[in-house]
């Protein structure tokens, strides 16, 4: 209010208001560009922590530095993005400066610094402050020329205009963050443990060798099965019995149902 006051006491030369405008727009710029200097640094720590992690086939940490990186990337293309948006405010007005009438295209160059510091306001509060400040400066001198009669027209065609630059800038931020930041890493699958296999419990049955077991000739298998049977004192270890034999457990089954219904074996 204070500052408000003075200038229309004594008012400041409209292009010494403008170079104002210009030196505190290329402050924040320069505040943006440390700040992404900062970010990219910050990225290639975590980056770095990411593969070691991974050489460490520590999965956790990797996923977790990943997602560390993902959060700064997204910080630093939003600083990226206003910073080349703000070169392009600065351009803009030392063009019209010295070459056109600045209050007739002053309106666009309004928007692109209110759109910028909507947008940096969760990043760098400070620099959002002073883009206040300075869109009220710019607004200002718009009101004071007259620029209201057609002020709806005029806001339409500065945030239409707004936008563009902005999408302008995003493109060409992302092209630069591509350059900027290596390509992360894709976290391997967390490796489920493995299911304990529970112990097989050893099934020994009991058989009673028939007479006709010593008399009749069986197929391979049965005549196989029906020795290993005599030579483990009448029992059956059906855990044991398919290894030693080299066969499935079902043959076993079938080969003893086979026995059994021929009469040469007796089970309980």
């Amino acid at each position: 209010m204070f500052r408000k006051f003075e200038e229309k006491v004594h008012p400041i030369p409209l292009k010494e208001r403008v170079d104002q405008a210009l030196y505190r727009l290329g402050t924040q710029k320069e505040k943006l560009e440390h700040m992404s200097s900062r970010l990219q640094m910050r990225d290639k720590e975590m980056f770095q922590r990411c593969i070691g992690a991974q050489l460490s086939k520590d999965n956790g940490h990797a996923a977790l530095y990943a997602n560390e990186c993902a959060e700064i990337r997204k910080m630093a293309h939003i600083t990226l993005s206003s910073e080349l948006a703000l070169e392009r405010v600065v351009l803009r007005l030392q063009t019209i400066e010295e070459f056109g009438d600045i209050m007739a295209q002053i309106a666009p160059v309004i928007g692109v610094v209110r759109e910028t510091r909507g947008r940096i306001a969760g990043v760098i509060p400070e620099v959002a402050s002073e883009l206040g400040e300075v869109n009220e400066m710019l607004s200002d001198m718009s009101l004071e020329t007259g620029q209201v009669q057609d002020q709806d027209l005029d806001m339409q065609a500065s945030s239409s205009e707004a936008r563009k630059v902005l999408e302008e800038s995003n493109v060409i931020a992302s092209q630069q963050m591509k350059e900027r930041f290596p390509e992360l890493p894709v976290p391997e699958p967390r490796q489920a443990t493995p299911t304990a296999v529970p112990r097989t419990v050893e099934t020994r049955i009991p058989i009673a060798i028939t007479s006709g077991g010593e008399e009749e000739l069986a197929e391979p298998l049965e005549d196989r099965l029906l020795g290993y049977i005599k030579s483990h004192n009448g029992e059956l270890n059906l855990s044991q019995a398919p290894k030693e034999l080299g066969v499935s457990t079902e043959d076993i089954r079938q080969s003893l149902e086979k026995l059994k219904d021929d009469g040469k074996i007796v089970t309980d």
